[in-house]
């Protein structure tokens, strides 16, 4: 496989990578599958079917190898292969592969299949449906494909009208005459010759956490259609190396079952790379922001394919800034590239409106703190640490206020829901070791100083769970008089309110009453400490953000103590009343 010269991984750490990086990449992807597949095929070469198979695929190699690479290209393909080295896939799958790898090279050939459930694919071809249950036989020539049920299971029913239609084929054309339905794979343009697999059929597509659509109907095939093309308009005019991206390295789309919330979703894998899975949003824009952040993906998981940037099986002990549970360090280095990419689309958006503004430079803000966890991270490699410098050398360059400057507004409310995350993640998912919360609690009740000594904290492994946006607490009170209400504001607390208003001084109070009653209050402790940081007491604010845990602990071991007297000790500027 070839390897990247520290160049081409510098372009690609800085958010995109050019054409010839990006060819490397897809090269790099078409080795492996090969490998994969020629593997997966010697591992069952026993069974008479895989022999077939595999005289039939290098019989095409040696006609067209063209040919098989747009077959293997076929991100499922991967998913399959891998099952079937580990025992859990058959060969049929092999035969599909092969079959049309075969009728792409216009090869003469016969195959006989098992088709339990009356359905046979040829990826990358389409699909027969309706077929009698039981032995298929596919008959290829230059010119056409055959999809029938051997003699013995056709008279077991009334014989079905042949069904003549046209299936792609490279620049060829074949005539498919089949027992049942034939429903050909639909593809995409791009614009000029680039065209993507809209892939709803292939029964090795479910790779993702939400379910893959069925085939679409014609309609919703046509409207997916022009929402790409509407999108891959903006990204050329906007984002043109991304548009490269995408061109070489997208093979297909994946419509997914949207999920309840009715939010657009998305998503790749690395057993499939080179597919973007996603549910049809409402408009091009945020079809575009899917691709954009789903393409950083797939070009990192191509990049992971052929160098390591990290070491394998460390604990899940990082916070990403978008998610709630404590991540590994590849899981953060995969977000953190994505979101360099969401961050980016918002650059480009950023004069549309404060809404706009605010997406831009949160993407922004977050993305640097990922990446800022991830510099110096021991886990990296040294091309891990020069792919993350990459990364935080164009953050640098867009938080330069001469680049694209942000309303000062703006930036504020940023900063406060930013820090309102982390305070939550930190709440959730740290905690304080007993031994230290009691020496602390003891030395307060004392009336002593802080004592010296650095106090830790365990991570506490959770189940997956994204950080959505909360509904409640002074983030979203700030969200909403920055960019009006997303629902009824007086459903605000009070204490919210009077912070997003730009009062932290009366706001302050109401928090720590708050918390004298409830230390379980995690929208009370948010509040405390961006009301501190904002109302003069950056020494408790700095206690309050950097280990929340530590604070509560102390407030449920100190029930009469006030917890920001007590984030001021913790922090070493005040000295308790002995009492």
């Amino acid at each position: 496989m070839a390897v990247l010269s520290p160049g081409q991984l510098a372009g690609l750490a800085a958010g995109h990578g050019d054409t010839t990086t990006l060819d490397v990449l897809r090269g790099g992807q078409l080795g492996r599958r090969r490998l994969l597949t020629v593997a997966a095929a010697r591992a069952a070469v026993d069974q008479p079917l895989v022999r077939l198979s595999l005289a039939l695929l290098t019989q095409a190699e040696e006609t067209d190898p063209a040919a098989v690479a747009e077959v293997l290209a076929h991100p499922p393909a991967a998913g399959w292969a891998r099952a079937a080295l580990g025992g859990s896939a058959d060969a049929g799958y092999l035969a599909t592969l092969s079959a049309a790898a075969a009728v792409r090279a216009g090869l003469t050939f016969e195959l006989a299949l098992s088709c339990p459930d009356g359905t046979l694919l040829l990826p990358t071809l389409g699909a027969a449906a309706g077929l009698v249950p039981g032995v298929v036989c596919l008959r290829g020539t230059a010119d056409s494909l055959s999809v029938r049920a051997d003699a013995a299971t056709r008279a077991e029913r009334d014989p079905v009208r042949d069904v003549e239609l046209v299936a792609a084929a490279g620049s060829r054309s074949v005539r498919v005459d089949v027992d049942g339905e034939w429903s050909p794979a639909r593809r995409i343009p791009l614009g000029g010759a680039r065209e993507v697999l809209l892939d709803d059929q292939d029964p090795w597509r479910q790779q993702y956490h939400r379910p893959s659509a069925s085939r679409l109907d014609d309609a919703a095939a046509g409207r997916l259609t022009r929402l790409t093309g509407q999108a891959w308009e903006w990204i050329s005019a906007h984002l043109p190396e991304h548009a490269d991206g995408l061109g070489i390295l997208l093979r297909s789309l994946v419509p997914l079952e949207p999920p309840p919330s009715g939010n657009p979703v998305s998503a790749t894998s690395r057993n499939a790379l080179g597919a973007i899975a996603l549910s049809v949003p409402a408009d091009p824009q945020t079809l575009a922001l899917l691709l954009v952040h789903e393409l950083q993906h797939t070009k990192l998981g191509a990049l992971l394919d052929l160098l390591s940037l990290h070491g394998t099986g460390g604990p899940p002990r990082y916070r990403a800034p978008w998610r709630l549970d404590p991540r590994p360090v590849g899981a953060l280095l995969q977000g953190a590239y994505a979101h360099l990419g969401v961050a980016e689309v918002w650059r480009c958006r950023r004069h549309e409106g404060v809404s706009a503004a605010f997406e831009y430079a949160y993407w922004r803000e977050q993305t640097a703190r990922a990446v800022g966890q991830l510099t110096g991270c021991a886990e990296l490699t040294g091309a891990g640490r020069a792919f993350v410098a990459g990364m935080a050398a164009t953050l640098r360059r867009w938080q330069d206020p001469g680049d694209s400057p942000v309303d000062a507004r703006v930036e504020a409310a940023v900063q406060d829901v930013a820090d309102g995350g982390a305070l939550r993640w930190g709440l959730t998912n740290l905690t304080p070791d007993p031994d230290d919360v009691h020496r602390l609690a003891e030395a307060w009740r004392r009336g002593r100083p802080r004592p010296a000594g650095r106090s830790t904290a365990t991570v506490t492994p959770a189940a997956a769970r994204p950080a959505l946006t909360t509904g409640s607490g002074p983030e979203a009170a700030v969200r909403r008089r920055l960019l009006g209400p997303s629902g009824d504001p007086s459903e605000s607390d009070p204490t919210d309110q009077a912070y997003a208003a730009g009062q932290p001084a009366d706001a302050l109070p109401g928090y720590r009453k708050r918390l004298t009653a409830d230390p379980g209050d995690v929208d009370a402790w948010v509040g405390l400490a961006l009301a501190a940081r904002r109302g003069g007491q950056p020494a408790a604010a700095r206690a309050l953000t950097s280990r929340p845990d530590l604070v509560r602990a102390l407030c449920r071991a100190l029930p009469d103590a006030d917890p920001l007297a007590l984030a001021a000790w913790l922090a070493g500027t005040t000295v308790p009343d002995a009492g």
